[in-house]
């Protein structure tokens, strides 16, 4: 019996787990899911006698050890610092691994050994990384196959509310991990523009961000990923002249967020101390240039009377300039203290929809004639439970393991959801079954 081993059970795991219960009872596997906190779980196991709630402290290394030798496949929804420590173990006893999140330098390091002991340990296959990957090779593969000189690449993904759902001027809510939101975009971007190489800091991403339109008539701000041509080979895009991946929001949210960018409150590197008396005010003051108590009129001097004035309102909105007392104790990074404040304001109510929006971007030749193909992918949750991130997140992962499992691909090493045969049939059931599609417009330019 194939025992598949889940570590980390967060609340937007739900359709992920729901797939693997049916999964593993009409194969008859064994599924343990194994996370610290599992109460919001257990009343999911109900009825499934071949499905296991662990609680375990997935940091104590004996308890993480011993659960990981048990298991044929591991698969590590923890946050992504912890995939290389459970890779290091999966490699060590001999275990197959699996997850959503980027493939980490320290993955790539070990691929002689993963394909020494002829193990498979997939990576990205979620939404973005994950369902961008599969989308956009299929696409190319199919234009490659038609003798198609693909010029142009442009991707963008965003995790966001929908529209009917907005009560912030933000017009944002968190629908997945707040900590990568709030540290978004540092380092340097670098991207592929007509044929030059391009380099865009964190001073400068979320102030000239890209006006993203969809054929549906919907406007976004884009911004650039720190690294598009991460997937230049991998793509087999070697001609490529412009290739961009990023990341989209609503509309006014960049230049708003910048604000907090300029002033170092999403800075991580270092931690302030909180007293029990410590407010907002005297948070937000610290950072600003001047002595003074409308912090108004010093944001407006910081940052320049051209500066758009629904951008200050968005950063007052927050309550980071208010007199409430910080609901911390001891030694914080600004960046935690900004997180802190916003997942009480950003936070998805029971009867919110969040919203997943991905679009492609081609222009390339075809028997002498330039062409330009979008395809794009929307999708709505149903409320704060039933997600867009989680379902898109979720079931392609899933679906990524029960193929693997089946043995409907048996490379072996260390691999990406990149070929045919790994991502032709996630893109069907997708589609099939669950009805994300994307909608695909050629034009002729």
């Amino acid at each position: 019996m194939l025992h598949i081993v889940v570590l980390g059970a967060g609340r937007s795991a739900g359709y992920f787990i729901d797939y693997m219960f049916h999964l593993c009872k009409t194969h008859h596997w064994k599924l343990t899911i194994a996370d610290q906190h599992t109460e919001h779980l257990e009343s999911l196991f109900s009825g499934y006698t071949n499905a296991h709630l662990v609680k375990v402290d997935v940091t104590n290394a004996p308890e993480r050890e011993s659960l990981i030798s048990e298991a044929n496949w591991v698969v590590s929804m923890l946050p992504a610092f912890m995939h290389t420590i459970v890779a290091k173990d999966c490699l060590r006893l001999g275990v197959n691994m699996a997850t959503a999140s980027y493939e980490s330098d320290e993955m790539r390091a070990m691929r002689p050994e993963i394909e020494s002991k002829g193990l498979q340990f997939i990576n990205e296959c979620g939404l973005d990384p994950g369902i961008d990957h599969m989308s956009a090779m299929h696409i190319i593969d199919s234009l490659h196959a038609k003798g198609a000189i693909i010029t142009s690449f442009k991707s963008y993904c965003g995790g966001l509310v929908a529209q009917e759902c907005i009560d912030n001027p933000w017009g944002y809510k968190f629908s997945w991990n707040p900590r990568n939101v709030i540290l978004a975009g540092q380092g340097t971007a670098k991207y592929l523009e007509n044929g030059r190489l391009k380099f865009k800091p964190y001073s400068r991403l979320f102030r000239e961000p890209e006006t993203i339109r969809f054929d549906n008539g919907s406007m976004y701000d884009g911004y650039p990923n720190r690294d598009s041509l991460s997937y230049k080979e991998i793509y087999g895009l070697h001609e490529i002249k412009t290739m961009v991946r990023g990341t989209l929001r609503h509309t006014g949210y960049c230049r708003a967020w910048n604000i907090f960018v300029q002033l170092g409150l999403t800075d991580d590197s270092y931690l302030l101390p909180i007293t029990d008396s410590k407010t907002y005010f005297e948070f937000f003051e610290a950072f600003l240039p001047g002595t003074g108590d409308d912090l108004k009129s010093r944001l407006v001097d910081f940052m320049g009377s051209d500066y758009e004035a629904e951008s200050i309102e968005k950063i007052l909105w927050t309550g980071i300039t208010d007199h409430d007392t910080i609901p911390l104790k001891g030694n914080h990074s600004p960046a935690f203290i900004l997180q802190d404040l916003l997942e009480r304001k950003w936070k998805l109510q029971p009867q919110d929809r969040d919203l997943v929006v991905m679009q492609h971007l081609f222009e390339y030749t075809l028997d002498g004639v330039r062409m330009r193909l979008s395809s794009s992918l929307h999708i709505e949750g149903e409320n704060n439970v039933k997600t867009a991130m989680g379902k898109t997140v979720g079931i392609p992962l899933a679906i990524s393991l029960k193929n693997l499992l089946l043995q409907k691909c048996n490379q072996k090493g260390l691999l990406l959801p990149v070929i045919s045969e790994l991502y032709s049939p996630v893109l069907m059931e997708l589609q099939n079954d669950f009805n994300i599609r994307f909608v695909e417009v050629v034009t002729e330019i």
